[in-house]
């Protein structure tokens, strides 16, 4: 689907953005689809991606038919897999992992260069794009966002207007209250579901951490602190809220049972007040039930940052690359050229567009008239663009890439465990700080 109106040249309009890259042009040459293939000229590629319900709804043989309009020769099969990040990680062990694909998250930048193939400097390719920051390593981009998500709460305003609240709360202690007067006034109501038992969506909780910080460094500081888990820092603010709400019976009865595709559904019927995600799934709550769609907005997490402002960070989604082993490199990158330069993909995915100018979502539209700042992190320092992802591992802690840690916090909450929060918020402490005396000595 061809996108209708892109590349303005004014900034992200009235939404304001605060994008710490210096923002840029695609880098890409004019593919040859006739680098290898028939003798016509054909050529097929497999793009491998996690968008399952495209594949069964059809919408992506909706998007190739527009693509073989203008590229007639170039074949795309397209071949989806539901626990993405596990089995692709797996299918990279070979050398058969597509020609396209989405880069897993948890890929190290050191390594980007033995599995994918660059796209160009990231210096020229910022001129066009936002959100190059995760997947450079040393100059060199090596996957494009498909789109750029926010990461906030998906409201259902309806929800808190039904138990009286009008306004969404702007601090940590009053949005536990207000959860706590829609859990007494419409107690049918969950008033925030984790998705728990989900695998993955826990990881959205640290992902907040740009938006409560205000701090486009937030991440780079993180991995240099020894202590980023004290009472009042950024990482302590987020687990508390998590911790509060759990412990307070604020969200679903038995975590464990939890219900990603049906809490949608509840979502979408006020079963539900608030989910942690990325504003990718606005569109796909307000599908299940179009008459209420207005009910379903996106928000920022509910804290004020210490220059008085409310942020909220953006960041990219899953970026396309090149399988380094692919005999169809240029194909290839006439399909994600296309894919993200032409088509409506990010908007249709509830994100914002990652060039520069794109259209923003109506999703956005409650933030940005309640004043909150879009802002993207900055990129690492060069030489230390691996830091943060080394030291997360290290420390085991699964900081936006494992859901383990945000179970244990809530478990703590519902008194499934003897733990204390303040007791595993030390055990961090000890655990960051000694991967960072690792990661420093290697």
């Amino acid at each position: 689907m061809k996108r209708k109106s892109i590349f303005s040249k004014v900034g992200l309009t009235s939404l304001a953005i605060v994008s710490i890259l210096t923002l840029a042009a695609c880098g890409g040459k004019e593919s040859d689809s006739k680098a290898s293939g028939d003798k016509e000229g054909n050529e097929t590629i497999t793009f491998i991606n996690h968008k399952t319900d495209w594949e069964s709804n059809g919408k992506w043989d909706e998007y190739i038919t527009e693509f073989n309009k203008d590229y007639p020769n170039i074949k795309v099969e397209i071949e989806t897999i539901p626990d993405y990040a596990g089995q692709i990680k797996t299918r990279m062990n070979t050398e058969q992992y597509g020609d396209l694909l989405m880069i897993p998250g948890d890929i190290v930048p050191k390594d980007f260069e033995l599995f994918f193939e660059p796209l160009g400097e990231t210096k020229e390719l910022e001129k066009t794009y936002m959100g190059l920051n995760d997947r450079s390593f040393e100059g060199v981009q090596y996957g494009i966002p498909t789109q750029m998500n926010a990461t906030g709460m998906v409201v259902n305003m309806q929800v808190f207007k039904d138990a009286g609240i009008n306004e969404f709360p702007k601090t940590p202690e009053d949005f536990i209250v207000a959860l706590e007067t829609i859990k007494k006034e419409t107690p049918d109501v969950t008033p925030l579901y984790t998705n728990y038992a989900a695998g993955w969506t826990l990881s959205n909780w640290d992902f907040l951490r740009t938006g409560v910080s205000g701090d486009p460094d937030v991440a780079i500081k993180l991995a240099q602190d020894t202590a980023p888990f004290e009472k009042g820092d950024t990482m302590y603010t987020i687990y508390d809220t998590l911790y509060q709400v759990a412990n307070k019976n604020l969200i679903e009865a038995d975590p464990t049972t939890t219900d990603w595709e049906q809490s949608k559904v509840d979502m979408a019927n006020g079963k539900i007040g608030v989910m942690v995600l990325g504003s990718w799934a606005i569109p796909q709550i307000q599908e299940i039930v179009p008459e209420n769609t207005e009910n379903i907005t996106f928000q920022t997490f509910p804290a004020i940052a210490k220059d008085g402002k409310q942020y909220m960070g953006i960041a990219g989604d899953y970026n396309l690359a090149i399988n380094k082993n692919s005999k169809h490199k240029e194909s290839s990158r006439t399909f994600l050229d296309w894919l993200i330069n032409e088509s409506d993909y990010a908007i249709e995915n509830g994100g914002l567009s990652a060039v520069i100018g794109g259209e923003y979502p109506t999703a956005l539209q409650a933030s940005q008239e309640a004043g909150v700042v879009l802002l993207e992190e900055n990129q690492a320092p060069e030489g230390k663009e691996s830091l943060f992802p080394e030291v997360n591992n290290m420390s085991e802690l699964g900081i936006g890439s494992t859901d383990l840690e945000k179970q244990r916090i809530i478990d703590a909450g519902k008194g499934n465990t003897d733990e204390k929060f303040e007791d595993i918020m030390k055990e961090f402490n000890i655990r960051w700080a000694e991967a960072i005396e690792t990661v420093g000595n290697n």
